[in-house]
């Protein structure tokens, strides 16, 4: 069972970071207490960090924080591909088209169709996938385009994307052994006060992420993590001291769901796949 103790999930920080948007538009918090709670959900280690967060707010539907879900086990480069999922992004609007592997095909989303033995993928019908916000290609164009006016760089230490909102963190001026905490909803707010990193750390530049290789890669993610009915809840960017990625976090009602982490130019690191328990 669940104590205070237990490690937070990225799933519980997202549902905490719903349940204070939705706190926010109901006037209980102001934009300030927002953005603070916010950033504190996101740095959470513990269910009972998360909880303190919302006990004093009036909730409808308070998040249920779960006890974690064991390890899932990766799958990365040497991976059996049985096929792949082919997407295209439509740059005008907020949609990619794709086509999808019916079945239990492997757990994959490039910009190629490829059998395992090199031949042709049967033709399925298309599939249309809805993408939201800053994880769509203008919401995350514009989102580093507005880090790099307001900061003079689009280089940071990390940055957490939901589809309506952004956190992320810099090394402070003249001082790498702090960072900053930013928020972002349409316009960077922020920093926050500053708090102790790691100051050799490496930092990651958002603008080597093309919106046109991520997008594909977004909508092909519940297939990647073999839940179809899953959604895209967050990206996180960073580098992990290996070079920069961008870990995928999809997941569906039932918190049934996993990641995959790729690299700039698209390729897959590793998929880590929702498996029963």
């Amino acid at each position: 069972m669940a104590t205070p103790r237990t490690r937070a999930r990225d799933a519980d920080r997202d549902a905490l970071c719903r349940a204070l948007d939705k706190a926010f538009e109901e006037g209980q918090l102001d934009g300030a207490e927002h953005r603070e709670r916010t950033a504190t959900a996101l740095r959470a280690r513990t269910l009972g960090e998360l909880r303190g967060l919302i006990d004093d707010l009036q909730l409808t539907d308070a998040p249920k924080l779960r006890e974690p879900a064991p390890p899932r086990k990766a799958r990365g480069r040497g991976a059996r591909w049985v096929a792949v999922v082919v997407s295209l992004v439509l740059l005008g609007g907020g949609f990619l088209i794709g086509r999808a592997v019916g079945g239990s095909a492997g757990p994959v989303a490039t910009n190629e169709q490829v059998a395992e033995d090199g031949g042709p993928v049967a033709d399925v019908a298309p599939r249309v996938v809805r993408l939201e916000g800053l994880h769509t290609p203008q919401g995350f164009a514009q989102f580093v385009s507005d880090v790099r006016t307001r900061l003079g760089t689009a280089i940071v230490a990390d940055a957490t994307l939901y589809p309506g909102y952004a956190v992320f963190s810099t090394p402070v001026a003249g001082n790498a052994g702090r960072a900053e905490r930013w928020s972002y909803r349409g316009g960077v707010d922020g920093p926050d006060d500053p708090t102790t990193r790691d100051r050799d750390e490496p930092l990651v530049d958002l603008a080597m992420f093309s919106p046109e290789i991520l997008m594909p890669l977004i909508a092909g993610a519940p297939q990647s993590v073999e839940v179809p009915d899953a959604v895209v809840s967050h990206l996180i960017v960073e580098d992990e001291g290996d070079g920069p990625q961008v870990r995928i976090y999809a997941a569906n009602e039932a918190d049934e769901g996993g990641y995959l982490e790729v690299r700039p130019d698209g390729s897959i690191i590793s998929i880590y796949p929702y498996e029963p328990r």
